[in-house]
């Protein structure tokens, strides 16, 4: 065994920063040469075998955890790009930095890391244990403690066998990882598994096991700590989680099987009253006529109401289908001016179509483009006051937004975050004037979703709304020239 002082002769010293990075290393005798490629800002866990590295991470956690020191044999990288083992002390300095010594393997600095490492698992709060495939080696007493039982003694004499501790049904997890580790497919295990309390309940606990040598044994240290409580948050958390999902699937059942009955009844009562007003079996009292023109009106509004209530159930579902196909977007946009332009009109609204003849088509859904419109225009026109404007944009850029911007009251952030919520209305007097379930801009979202695009809403009180709905590329059908120019 080399003397005292050949043994500060064959020691380095490397000091990192937080990150891992070399801030400056010196050496003596023949690591000096070794340590000669550790420039400084390059990256110490370089320099340390891939295998090793998780070992030096669990050290250095717990040199900066305690405030104590840690040894460990570690392969590090030669400058002819061979590994040699040594030994490596891992501490923190008076200022605080990470400091790291290289020893050329010496017989009484491993002992005395043994020792050190031995009096650490003893004295150690987490549960610690030493085991080979078919026996316990060593067991501290908080692993005893966590178990229910008084100290080691009456731990051990419980074990009918090896895995006896160990939740029956967890065995073949716990042999797996110690047999990849045996196999050098893992460096480090971490997972979680159930031991058996004195009392025959299970607990729940996580480890970090890796292999070391135990009195010249190849053996398994595992550390164990518990986590009942965290495993009790995350079941009462997924608990919660499905009872909302299975209520979720519950009510756009019902919505789904109600719009359906309700359909029927709703067509015969549309069917019927206009039989009336058009006077088909005859001439109608002008005051029958009235009553028919009103159930009728109403019928449409409930149909209208029904429809929307229909399609949020099915987008919730995942049961609505996109029906793609290639078409002209400002075709599309007239079609829903016209559509619109009669209760426009009737408001005193002016509508504006301001798309440039260059806009190119779109490859999409065009029932649900075209439904998506026709929610953006009614919207405006519906919180647009007399003279006010309806404008219709669409930009090509990084695919395409096609907007419906308004003149009319605006919405504060809250009131766009209500908007947005399924059945959600904001409560404004122009709002109050039309009747509504607030499921357009929510149905208009999942649309936007489902095409891979965004919808976007921009207000601001008295300073109008824009309603755009965002198109990524991919749906954007350019002319030949211009898409060979990008």
């Amino acid at each position: 065994m080399p003397e005292d002082g050949q043994l500060q002769a064959e020691r380095a010293e490397i000091v990192i920063d937080e990150s891992g990075r070399i801030l400056r290393a010196r050496g003596e005798g023949r690591l000096q040469r070794f340590i000669g490629g550790f420039e400084s800002g390059t990256a110490l866990f370089d320099r340390i075998h891939v295998e090793d590295r998780d070992i030096a991470t669990l050290l250095i956690a717990r040199v900066l955890r305690e405030g104590r020191s840690a040894t460990a044999e570690l392969r590090w990288q030669r400058s002819d790009e061979r590994w040699t083992k040594l030994a490596t002390r891992f501490w923190t300095g008076r200022a605080g930095e990470i400091c790291v010594s290289l020893f050329y393997d010496d017989i009484a600095l491993l002992r005395s890391a043994e020792e050190q490492m031995r009096r650490v698992v003893e004295g150690s709060a987490q549960g610690i244990v030493v085991r080979t495939y078919d026996e316990v080696l060593f067991m501290n007493e908080s692993f005893a403690r966590l178990l229910g039982y008084r100290n080691i003694r009456e731990c051990i004499a419980a074990q009918a066998h090896v895995n006896s501790l160990i939740h029956e049904d967890d065995v073949p997890l716990v042999m797996s990882h110690l047999e990849a580790r045996i196999r050098g497919d893992e460096v480090v295990s971490h997972y979680e598994f159930r031991l058996m309390q004195r009392n025959g309940e299970p607990l729940w606990v996580e480890t970090h096991a890796a292999n070391v040598n135990w009195d010249g044994k190849p053996a398994s240290l595992s550390w164990i700590s518990e986590i009942s409580s965290r495993k009790r948050m995350e079941d009462e958390t997924l608990r919660s989680k499905e009872a909302a999902e299975f209520a979720n699937r519950t009510k756009t059942q019902f919505l789904a099987n109600m719009s359906h009955e309700l359909r029927t009844p709703l067509n015969a009562i549309l069917g019927f009253s206009e039989v009336i007003q058009k006077e088909m079996f005859g001439p109608v009292a002008p005051k029958y006529l009235d009553y028919a023109h009103d159930i009728n009106s109403s019928g449409r509004h409930l149909l209208a109401l029904v429809n929307d209530v229909l399609d949020l159930s099915k987008l919730e579902a995942g049961k609505l289908e996109l029906h793609e196909q290639q078409f002209s977007l400002p075709e599309l946009v007239e079609e829903c001016l016209t559509l619109v332009r009669a209760r426009a009109e009737a408001g005193r609204v002016n509508l504006i179509a301001a798309l440039p003849q260059t806009t190119p088509a779109l490859k999409a859904d065009r029932r649900a483009v075209k439904q998506l419109l026709l929610n953006f225009l009614s919207n405006a026109i519906k919180f647009t006051p007399e003279g006010g404007d309806v404008r219709v944009e669409a930009l090509v850029q990084n695919g395409l937004t096609l907007s419906v911007v308004d003149s009319g009251i605006g919405m504060t952030a809250s009131e766009i975050e209500v908007a947005l919520v399924p059945f959600g209305q904001i409560d404004s007097r122009l709002a109050r004037k039309h009747d509504g379930t607030g499921l357009g801009l929510p149905i208009c979202r999942a649309l936007m979703e489902l095409h891979g695009g965004e919808l976007r809403v921009k207000s601001a009180p008295n300073a109008g709304t824009t309603l755009s709905a965002w198109f990524p590329p991919a749906r954007v059908v350019l002319p030949k020239r211009r898409a060979a120019q990008r």
